[in-house]
């Protein structure tokens, strides 16, 4: 699939005059309807689809050990295609998106029981003019967080010269991979959250990639990455603990959909020691050497 094809697909076009079938629409974003799509496609339609658009690459073995399977979402697995390469990111000096009010629940929209729907209101915020300028700084904010952030999801530059992906900073708003921070998380009831050594989340829609092959709609939306400016006691975030964060969420951003069971990984809830394990290369390896079945 061309660069032009994706563009079609951001902005809602067919992406051939010549379907084998019709998809619906707009595709949603949940996991959920995803698998609804699939369903309710005609059955002929999807045979179709899949003798003449599916991709023909064989699934590698895994490697000796060190692939943990939680990678893996439950509609199976999620990650970019070339198409779409470089991935532009941007990292934000502090700001917050956590003043937008749900006015039904009285919470922030960028709440934690609403992750799902953290890439519609960056979108939102993103085609309102202005609104992105204005973002206030998250307080507890330091320029270290940003210089952190930097050094963390650079952790996976190594992997670029393995062709598995390319990204690169970009200073203008038409990001890919966008990086927001918050002094605390809070859940729907606006409660705040400081208990346990969460330090960030990630959020992002996800389409089935064959039916954007046979031409499906996709309202694409960014990836968003939140991170969280104090630590369980409230103070400043230290650098090296902020660092594996990044790096840990960047890791989510690029696939890894779940959580290593193994404490020694950067991808398991304990952020292992800070840095990519082995695991966590294999892992990384393993999922872009395999075909996608969902694209971000």
């Amino acid at each position: 699939m061309s660069k032009e094809k994706i563009r079609q697909a951001r902005s809602g076009k067919t992406l051939s005059d010549n379907l084998i079938c019709q998809f619906p629409g707009l595709l949603s974003r949940s996991l959920a309807a995803c698998l609804l799509v699939a369903l309710t496609l005609p059955p002929d339609c999807l045979a179709q689809s899949g003798r003449q658009l599916a991709v023909k690459q064989a699934r590698p073995a895994a490697a000796a050990g060190g692939v943990y399977p939680e990678y893996r979402s439950r509609m199976g697995n999620v990650r970019w295609i070339k198409e779409q390469m470089p991935l532009k990111v941007y990292i934000s000096h502090g700001a917050a998106i956590d003043g937008f009010i749900d006015e039904e629940v009285g919470a922030p929209i960028a709440n934690t029981s609403n992750v799902a729907g953290w890439p519609k209101l960056v979108a939102s915020i993103l085609s309102t003019p202005g609104q992105f300028e204005a973002l206030p700084i998250a307080q507890g904010f330091d320029e270290q967080h940003y210089n952190a952030a930097l050094q963390g999801i650079g952790m996976w530059k190594q992997f670029e010269k393995e062709g598995l992906f390319t990204f690169q900073l970009t200073t203008e708003p038409d990001a890919d991979i966008f990086v927001f921070w918050v002094n605390h998380f809070v859940d729907k009831t606006g409660m705040a959250l400081f208990a346990g050594d969460i330090r960030g989340y990630t959020s992002k829609d996800i389409f089935p990639y064959r039916a954007i092959l046979a031409g499906g709609k996709a309202d694409f939306k960014p990836v968003v990455i939140m991170l969280r400016t104090t630590d369980t006691n409230g103070v400043a975030m230290p650098f090296q603990k902020m660092r594996a964060a990044a790096a840990h969420e960047f890791g989510h951003a690029l696939g890894i959909d779940g959580h290593s069971r193994n404490p020694i990984d950067l991808m398991s809830l304990y952020y292992g020691n800070g840095t990519i394990s082995a695991n966590d290369a294999s892992t990384i390896r393993y999922l872009y050497h395999s075909p996608p079945d969902l694209i971000p």
